[in-house]
């Protein structure tokens, strides 16, 4: 018989549909959002960077001031892409592929009613939001520019929250590398464009970069749905009515919802605190912009590299759990929560140690030089360790079905916030780092609170030596490592770009070798990244 070969195009399709219609593992599902993060993050050193550059601080400052708003509208619609999620999750555990389906179209319902309605309160009480926070007037080319980036966003969400349902992160990973990409050339291009026109016009068009990316990344998984959606065979089992579904879909997403918007809130309160109590301090209006600029637009900044990957993480946890949780698999119920905790601590410990201990050094190489406000990172790199966990905490809770406690824990949080805020920033030796203290012990409360209650409901145990205690002496192993190594490099070239950039290579490397050496990381575990989840 003639050996007739395979079609490239049948092979190329057929490579396309396993590669974002295969389902993961928790090792897998994490690494490739983790992955799919950092590239996004590289991609936005490419945005952040000339922004600085082109409408300096003061700009950012006004770029950044309106954020709060936008996160703080998404954070009331946040809990539906979870509930979204864990509903999937669950009914696929069950072979209920139908509801799986009725689940997407009644969360797309709700979720383009929410998303039309921000949109609209942003550009109908853009001018309104200015006075009432006692913002600079430029504030308002920057609130038109994010104003239909809610709906977009919410609608994309719904996608990601589906698919990350049946723990495949694939469609979610490239998604963010696509919005991101949008982001940086229509947010970098518009900025260049418009700065003719005055900062608050420049600083409107970086904002508009988020709305363009959120709105091609959209229309990506909207395609990606409407070719490989269907390989999800949906039986003609029973399926449940979708006001039922909707019902669930709200009860369990109110919860969730204000939690993330009372973590929104918390950025609030820095927009709306740190300006006037800085100049209450006697600071000028333009001098209080840029400290909080320093705080939001370079400090944030930094933090949320490896924040990414707790998000990753907390992505892949909720479905995870709730699967094996509503099967009743004690076993793999255990199992999968040390390697949550074991992949927090992996993640947090010598993220944290990096930045506190080579935070001007970094700040120099990022900011090329502007590396006022460096010791903000400092006290930030702290808060990481117990965002971390307190994240990773949440997407346990909510996988379970228990999702008030985290919303509890946000409110003593935002609490502790607020008193804490008013208390240090007004002092002028303290002043913008009050702020970051605030966000460091109002976190350290929250994650104790999420973690004292994912052992009380799940009465399970984990193994702490290898969980918490082995990624902590590899990190303090690996600081040493790097204080070396950038201290030689230093010598050597005199260049600190140079020694920030090998001394973190060197520490990344030595680090995951202690993993192994410790035995923290195991062949299996690394074996287990090529196998489906059983």
């Amino acid at each position: 018989m003639e050996y007739i070969p395979p079609n490239s195009n049948i092979l190329l399709r057929e490579g396309i549909r396993r590669f974002f219609m295969t389902k993961k593992n928790i090792i897998k599902g994490t690494l490739i959002l983790i992955i799919s993060g950092f590239i996004a993050k590289f991609l936005g050193l490419f945005f952040r960077l000339p922004i600085i550059y082109m409408i300096g601080e003061e700009g950012i400052g006004l770029y950044q001031l309106t954020y709060p708003i936008y996160t703080f509208l998404l954070g009331l619609s946040a809990g539906i892409p979870v509930a979204i999620s864990k509903m999937v999750s669950e009914r696929a555990a069950l072979s209920k592929y139908e509801d799986c389906r009725r689940i997407y179209r009644a969360s797309m319902f709700v979720m383009f009613v929410i998303g039309t309605v921000s949109t609209l309160l942003l550009i109908v009480f853009a001018n309104d939001l200015i006075n009432y926070f006692s913002w600079s007037r430029d504030a308002y080319y920057s609130i038109l520019g994010i104003s239909f980036a809610p709906l977009f966003t919410c609608l994309l969400s719904v996608y990601r929250g589906y698919f990350q349902g049946f723990q495949n992160m694939n469609p979610s990973a490239v998604s963010q590398i696509i919005e991101q990409i949008g982001r940086v050339v229509v947010g970098v291009g518009l900025t260049y464009f418009l700065l003719p026109y005055g900062i608050g016009a420049a600083a409107g068009g970086a904002a508009f970069g988020a709305t363009f990316g959120a709105f091609i990344s959209l229309i990506f998984l909207m395609l990606l749905y409407k070719k490989y959606g269907k390989t999800y065979k949906y039986a003609n089992n029973t399926f449940t009515p979708y006001r039922s579904i909707i019902k669930e879909l709200i009860l369990l997403a109110i919860p969730i919802s204000l939690a993330h918007a009372l973590g929104s809130i918390m950025s609030l309160i820095d927009s709306l605190t740190v300006p006037k109590l800085l100049k209450m301090s006697g600071y000028t209006e333009s001098i209080a912009t840029a400290l909080y600029g320093q705080l939001t637009g370079k400090a944030f900044v930094l933090i949320n590299v490896p924040l990414t990957m707790a998000t990753a993480l907390s992505q892949s946890t909720v479905p995870a759990i709730s699967e094996v949780y509503t099967i009743n698999n004690k076993k793999l119920l255990k199992r999968n929560m040390e390697m949550c905790f074991k992949l927090a601590s992996i993640l947090a410990f010598p993220c944290a140690a990096g930045l506190y201990t080579l935070a001007r050094p970094i700040f120099y190489f990022v900011f090329q030089g502007m590396d006022d406000g460096w010791e903000l990172l400092q006290i930030l790199s702290i808060a990481v360790i117990f965002i971390i966990f307190s994240q990773v905490a949440t997407s346990i809770i909510n996988g379970i079905g228990k999702t008030f406690i985290p919303l509890i824990s946000m409110i003593i949080g935002s609490i502790v916030k607020v008193l804490i805020s008013f208390s240090l920033i007004s002092i002028p030796s303290i002043n913008i780092k009050g702020a970051a203290y605030g966000t460091l012990i109002s976190y350290i409360l929250i994650s104790f609170i999420n973690i004292y209650f994912v052992f009380k409901y799940t009465k399970t145990r984990i193994n702490l030596f290898k969980s918490i205690v082995s990624p902590i002496a590899c990190s303090i192993a690996m600081i040493f490592i790097v204080v070396i190594a950038y201290t030689r490099f230093y010598e050597y070239t005199l260049s600190i770009n140079i020694s920030t950039i090998f001394s973190i290579l060197s520490g990344a490397a030595i680090y995951f070798v202690l993993l192994f050496i410790t035995k923290t990381i195991s062949l299996k575990d690394v074996l287990d990244l090529q196998k489906k989840k059983r």
